[in-house]
């Protein structure tokens, strides 16, 4: 479908911030967005890949083989640092399997004596795909963890990370405040220098 950009995810709170993104940087504005509820049995690709980057493009590739469209991705979770970057590419699965986020974060300060300090970065790669271009970008922030929830907005692990020089977590910041401090918007930036 000429002029559309496939949005290749079903989670309603990265749904929000790419298309925040794609109007802050003023990316394919004239294009119509889809999304994979538009299309019938679709379905979601397997994240085999090693790497945030790879997962990203697993993603893209997956939508545009199934739809033909220009399909632009995005694979982020969150790194402790010093747990040898555990969740990691699992970061969902993790939490599925534990049973939530607060339960990964009761696990991660387990693993620490001292429960201050703790250094996290939140990463991303998005990746845009289509017949003849393919562009991957990634970015990060660096930052703390919390070990009790604190905020009532953004989603994930968002009320638990306090990002470098900041005194808010994501969560209870302002949804705009947030994405411009996000690991998405660094990749976004990039994206859009690119095209």
């Amino acid at each position: 479908m000429k002029n559309s950009i496939l949005i290749g995810t079903n989670n309603a709170g990265k749904l929000f911030e790419i298309n925040f993104y794609l109007n802050y940087f003023n990316i394919y504005q004239d294009y119509k967005k889809l999304y994979p509820s538009n299309f019938e049995k679709v379905g979601e690709p397997d994240e085999v890949g090693k790497t945030f980057e790879e997962n990203a493009k697993i993603k893209s590739n997956f939508f545009l083989n199934h739809t033909n469209i220009l399909s632009l991705s995005d694979d982020s979770g969150f790194i402790v640092d010093d747990l040898k970057d555990y969740p990691g590419i699992k970061t969902a699965r993790v939490a599925k399997k534990l049973g939530g986020e607060q339960e990964v974060i009761d696990y991660i300060f387990s693993k620490f004596e001292e429960r201050k300090g703790i250094r996290a970065t939140f990463y991303c790669s998005i990746a845009l795909t289509g017949k003849e271009k393919e562009i991957i970008c990634s970015g990060k922030v660096q930052g703390t963890l919390l070990p009790v929830h604190r905020g009532n907005g953004g989603f994930g692990y968002d009320p638990y990370f306090i990002a470098k020089n900041q005194s808010k977590t994501f969560a209870e910041m302002e949804k705009e405040e947030k994405m411009l401090l996000s690991h998405r918007f660094e990749a976004f930036k990039k994206l859009a220098s690119q095209i």
